[in-house]
């Protein structure tokens, strides 16, 4: 099993690593969070960071703080932004490996490796500048050494050091890692109960900053992530849609994971305790989003393997294995070679270019595109334009900026420019459905 160890950890870097130095960012969260870090280097501020020229405080620091080191050392560019995602994927799938031979044995952690490498949701994230990946990771992370410190006392110590970035990389979502741990070991709390520290400093420290109004944008941020829109009976329904969208998703391991959880073994309580946890806290959100629940999908890829070993013969699976190892690996390479590229910029580069070039650095434009907060292509804009803007969502809003004017660049929708900007601008560039204009 050490050989198929090696193969799958060598695929996991071809697979998960090399094609993200392709493609650009999404608009949302991919750009947003690249903005930001671009913000820290800049501005040289780690701690009160800014996002389109305000304060960023709905999310703790620890998610652009990864990408701002690599900005430092290496320069700003799309590769850079995704490759924390990428990989804290491969760490996750090494630590699954660690914790299944911990927990199981060798096959089992051989077999749960190869699961979650296989993963096509799991694959998917691993190339997004987003937090679930490195959240994934960190979560995993403080697991292991949770459960090392069974062996060894000073482990506690890594993981209370990795649950404390793990809450300032996901906030009050975060919380479920020293829940999980705290359930799982409850006498051993006070390692936990230090991990809380840096991320309630950071609180505090904007509090004084900012006041109330701090406390104000958590408290909206908050309520439409618990709300996210969802009323009535709907918000009992938490547990069934992700059930549904798992159902829907979670293939072709879905029968093995559900064979994985109804077998009875004490040396998999500590797997339930981290999925329901985690099932429980993405259930009772309003935001119901599959990504939520991937720091559980570790804790799944074990349940499959074992549901794979009660009821896969022995010898299919070491065959299975013996031959899906090296075939990963030259899948790997084969997509590390000649990676599918996916652009979700193109429409928006143009316009970024244009507005750069008729703003001066420090120079907010406008920008409204027919009343919808557009907030992927206002990400994409100030991440590969560098400028700043007035984000206009309504239509009395926008005619009163206009009426001012509060900006002299614009980037409007076509039916805006139409009706309001034909005849009183010069227009810098056009690209797909969206225009940036100078007004004369």
């Amino acid at each position: 099993m050490r050989i198929q160890f090696w193969l799958l950890a060598i695929a996991s870097v071809l697979l998960l690593v090399a094609p993200v130095r392709l493609g650009d960012l999404a608009g949302y969260d991919d750009a947003v969070y690249a903005h930001i870090a671009k913000a820290i280097v800049r501005s040289g501020d780690w701690v009160n960071i800014q996002s389109n020229g305000f304060p960023a405080l709905e999310h703790p620091p620890g998610f652009v703080w990864m990408q701002a080191a690599l900005f430092s050392v290496f320069g700003f560019s799309d590769f850079f932004a995704k490759l924390p995602s990428a990989l804290s994927s491969v760490g996750t799938v090494l630590l699954v490996f660690w914790l299944a031979r911990r927990l199981l044995d060798e096959r089992a952690a051989v077999i749960a490796m190869l699961v979650m490498l296989a993963t096509p949701y799991f694959i998917k994230y691993t190339s997004h500048g987003m937090t679930d990946v490195p959240f994934t990771f960190l979560f995993t992370a403080a697991v292991c050494a949770w459960v090392k410190a069974e062996d060894d006392g000073r482990w506690y110590a890594a993981a209370s050091a990795v649950t404390a970035y793990a809450l300032l990389t996901r906030g009050v979502v975060g919380f479920a890692v020293p829940l999980t741990l705290v359930l799982y070991r409850p006498r051993a709390w006070r390692p936990v109960a230090a991990a809380v520290v840096p991320v309630l400093a950071w609180y505090g420290y904007l509090w004084n900053l900012y006041g109330n109004f701090f406390w104000e944008v958590q408290a909206n941020f908050l309520s439409d992530k618990i709300s996210g829109g969802v009323t009535g009976v709907r918000r009992l329904t938490g547990a069934i849609e992700y059930a549904w969208m798992l159902a829907q998703s979670y293939w072709p391991w879905l029968p093995f994971l559900m064979a994985g959880v109804w077998v009875r073994d004490k040396r998999l309580r500590l797997l339930v305790i981290w999925s329901a946890v985690m099932y429980a806290a993405c259930s009772v959100g309003g935001s119901r989003v599959l990504r939520y629940l991937l720091p559980a999908y570790p804790a799944f890829s074990i349940f499959a393997a074992v549901g794979l070993m009660k009821w896969v013969p022995e010898r299919f699976l070491r065959v299975g294995v013996n031959c899906l190892a090296p075939l990963a690996v030259i899948v790997g390479a084969g997509i590390a070679l000649f990676p599918p590229v996916s652009l979700h910029a193109e429409e928006i580069k143009p316009i970024a270019a244009a507005v750069k070039s008729v703003t001066g650095e420090k120079e907010r434009f406008a920008f409204y595109d027919a009343g919808a907060a557009r907030f992927d292509e206002t990400g994409q804009i100030q991440w590969y334009g560098e400028r700043t803007m007035w984000i206009l969502t309504d239509a009395a809003g926008f005619e009163n900026a206009l009426a001012e004017p509060i900006a002299k660049v614009w980037v409007i929708d076509a039916a805006t420019y139409e009706r309001y900007f034909a005849v009183r601008s010069q227009v810098v560039a056009r690209s797909g459905h969206l225009l940036c204009v100078k007004l004369t």
